[in-house]
């Protein structure tokens, strides 16, 4: 028999992928002749494969679990409760095992149980290829006490409940991913009511906190109630275990809405949790969407990696944007819509120390002037399309309704009118510009009616034709374009609900190939912008507001979006017109020094005029 045996992935992917080794601990020699340890972990395979975030294929690929197989002198039963606990349990294990190790109140925690965490991690760590592992959990064949805990790193738990393969889920939550307990309780449920003491620090876990503010409670960026709904259960004193959910709340709160609970961290008052329910808290319960988004970002880290953010000096603008005239050779525009003026400079011009006036590297250290100039003032719009094979730009005057079209010389420094538009030819707040039929399209959106109207530019000297009118909704404050499985699709998000939808397009209209409910995404985000990684799509979300970003990976068949990674916080001062297209942020395919491609998520600050670049790498 084995002892390393794959149930999910296989040893090429330990090293950089996320791997969980599952142990036996009261297992003999016969049972796993027998395959009690293999059906048992494969019972908590599927289990875990039916449970968010490991349901979702986008994570499941990413998932290793290994079965490293010990065998114990005797059976997992023979495991019982002594008092007082030993220094060495008696039973016969190979870990050594023992419940009640943990006192609370001169008691002992009965359900308390592990053993040797250090000698786990050794026994893992020393097969061949597995040294890297660093997640472990231990499930031990004991049917007649219930216990576990993690402890030293590693998750234990017993099979005395039928259901013991969602008290392995939890017990991976805290071994995993750092999450705390939000049962109100140390011992059972008959603990006296307590309030965590005045002094305590603040818990490190992501999930509990004893901050009530919505601004700088931990999980801020995640919330789906609005400020004024947190706290989001009642402040009773006397203490009480049960918190009701605040009297008639306007509007009112969802099941599974992310705002601050009292009750968590084995106390009833004082301290908060993200939600109602919580397998953090009842087993059997779903992951809340904090403990999940904790999940999916620790999991999703071994899918991109973005490296450590340089600032480089930019001057102030107020658009900045990335473009690629040519392979290999990519330019960032800097335009101001109060002034008119505009520069365009290579991208990797930004990692060498000449500036023009303006703050923007030259194109020619010789000629600062070289890639510099006016289109006028009032843009609030400035998005590239390409018609025949020449890159062009579509400008739109949010407030006048007025476009023109610029095209791109063919050495990539100017900008030439080719077409002006007279105000009151189209309302739109946002303009996206996409390829359809081989022939490029935009569609300009209006948040005040609702109306998304599709163009075709046929022509750099001639008026868009409009090509049909659709009703998206109002409120959209961000408007993305992107291409799946080869087709045009549209992701919109609206911020007073936190609603994300992505639309299919065709030259008849639109088919919603995904809606969100309310609240998906936090009602704060000012840019979003897509990403093409490797082929493969992804969305970065920043919020001007709190200065936090996201990455999320994009289905694709268009069904929904899915978090992979948080960006080191690039702070407040990303600018925002109208919520129009993504400004302030987006991707660059800036070569790496030995001259392979390379890509780059670019954040502009408009409060210190510099331009971030951090490094994009899919493993």
């Amino acid at each position: 028999m084995k002892v390393v045996e794959f149930v999910l992935g296989d040893m090429s992917r330990v090293a950089l992928g996320w791997t969980l080794a599952v142990v036996p601990e009261g297992y003999t020699q016969a049972d796993l002749k027998d395959g009690l340890f293999d059906a048992d972990v494969a019972k908590f395979v599927k289990r875990m494969l039916v449970t968010a975030p490991f349901s979702r294929p986008e994570v499941r690929r990413l998932l290793n679990v290994v079965m490293v197989r010990a065998a114990s002198a005797h059976s997992g039963d023979t495991i019982r409760l002594l008092t007082p606990a030993p220094a060495v349990s008696p039973f016969g294990t190979a870990f050594g095992a023992l419940f009640g190790r943990d006192t609370f109140e001169n008691k002992q925690i009965e359900r308390t149980l592990y053993g040797d965490s250090a000698k786990v991690m050794k026994f893992v760590r020393d097969q061949p290829g597995l040294r890297s592992v660093s997640h472990f959990l231990v499930v031990v064949n004991n049917t007649d006490i219930d216990g576990g805990c993690m402890q030293g790193g590693v998750g234990w738990l017993s099979k005395y409940r039928a259901s013991w393969p969602d008290v392995a889920l939890h017990e991976l939550g805290h071994q995993a991913f750092g999450l705390a307990d939000e049962y109100p309780y140390m011992n059972t449920r008959t603990d006296p009511v307590s309030v965590i003491p005045a002094l305590a620090p603040e818990p490190e876990a992501p999930n509990v906190t004893r901050v009530k503010n919505a601004v700088t409670i931990k999980w801020s960026d995640l919330l789906t109630v609005p400020p004024w709904q947190v706290p989001t259960t009642v402040l009773a004193t006397p203490c009480v275990r049960e918190h009701r959910v605040i009297d008639d709340p306007d509007p009112p709160i969802p099941a599974g809405a992310v705002g601050a609970y009292e009750g968590a961290y084995y106390h009833d008052c004082g301290v908060f949790r993200p939600s109602q329910e919580c397998r953090m808290r009842v087993n059997t319960d779903p992951f809340c969407r904090v403990c999940e988004m904790r999940a999916r970002l620790d999991i999703g880290r071994h899918t991109l990696v973005l490296s450590q953010p340089t600032p480089f000096g930019a001057g102030y603008w107020t658009h900045v944007q990335a473009f690629d005239p040519t392979p290999g050779h990519p330019r960032i525009l800097s335009y101001d819509m109060v002034t008119g003026a505009y520069a365009i400079s290579p991208a990797n011009g930004y990692t060498s120390l000449p500036r023009r006036p303006d703050g923007s590297p030259p194109v020619l250290d010789s000629n600062h002037a070289l890639g510099t100039g006016s289109i006028g003032p009032g843009w609030s719009s400035l998005v590239p399309f390409e018609l025949g094979r020449t890159l062009h730009f579509l400008g739109h005057q949010a407030g006048s309704g007025a476009q023109a079209i610029f095209a791109v010389n063919e050495f990539a420094t100017a900008l030439s009118p080719t077409h002006t538009t007279p105000p009151g030819h189209a309302a739109h707040t946002h303009v996206v510009t996409f390829h359809l039929g081989g022939a490029p399209h935009y569609v300009g959106y209006d948040y005040l009616s609702g109306d998304a109207v599709l163009f075709r530019l046929d022509s750099a000297a001639a008026d868009p034709v409009p090509v049909t009118t659709m009703q998206w909704g109002r409120g959209h404050t961000a408007v993305v374009a992107m291409t799946l499985r080869g087709e045009p699709h549209a992701v919109t998000y609206r911020l007073h609900t936190g609603e994300v939808m992505i639309r299919r397009l065709a030259p008849t209209g639109f088919t919603m190939a995904f809606a969100s409910r309310s609240g998906f995404w936090k009602r704060a985000i000012t840019h979003v912008a897509a990403l093409d990684i490797d082929h493969q799509p992804y969305l970065v979300r920043y919020s001007g507001v709190d200065g936090s970003a996201y990455i999320h990976s994009v289905r694709d068949d268009a069904t929904g979006v899915d978090p992979v990674c948080h960006v080191p916080p690039p702070g407040i001062g990303g600018l925002s017109l109208f919520g129009v297209g993504a400004s302030a942020l987006g991707q660059v395919n800036r070569p790496h020094a030995d001259g392979s491609p390379g890509q780059d998520l670019y954040f502009y600050s408009a409060k210190d005029g510099s331009l971030i670049l951090s490094p994009l790498d899919l493993k």
